[in-house]
């Protein structure tokens, strides 16, 4: 089971692409007092290296090893873009409408085994994505 936070949830939200979706988890995790600043930039170096989508119209937006100072607090936040974002190319469009976007260190393996097997079946994304408030997220998350 997935345990996340009310103020961890963002619904119906919209980025124009990859990038900014990044930058706006980013800055999500700093309101939320996860990590400091810096750990955007790490975000957006990650992806570089390696997409941080991971099928299933799900992305999962993490910092690099150079991020890991920047954590202040473990936690997972999801952000629910049901128009979609794309993660890929034009040409080979990886469009998320799901973001798990994570800063971990310690029950990083953990908590990303959890994320995995609950994104691995559809239906449970497709609800998430559907979802239209934070108690039928809730219900989602906790009855997968």
């Amino acid at each position: 089971m997935i345990t996340i936070k009310d103020e961890h949830i963002l619904l119906d939200q919209t980025y124009s692409n990859a990038e900014a979706a990044i930058v706006a988890a980013g800055e999500f995790l700093v309101a939320q007092g996860l990590v400091s600043p810096p750990y955007i930039q790490s975000m957006l170096a990650r992806h570089r290296k390696v997409s941080v989508y991971v099928g299933n119209f799900v992305a999962l937006p993490h910092g690099d090893s150079e991020g890991q100072p920047y954590i202040e607090e473990e936690g997972i936040c999801l952000i629910q873009v049901p128009d979609g974002v794309n993660f890929g190319s034009g040409k080979e469009p990886q469009i998320a409408t799901i973001l798990f976007v994570v800063a971990l260190k310690e029950k990083q393996l953990e908590a990303l085994q959890d994320v995995a097997f609950f994104c691995s079946d559809i239906e449970n994304v497709m609800a998430l994505s559907d979802a239209k408030d934070l108690r039928a997220v809730k219900d989602i998350l906790q009855n997968s």
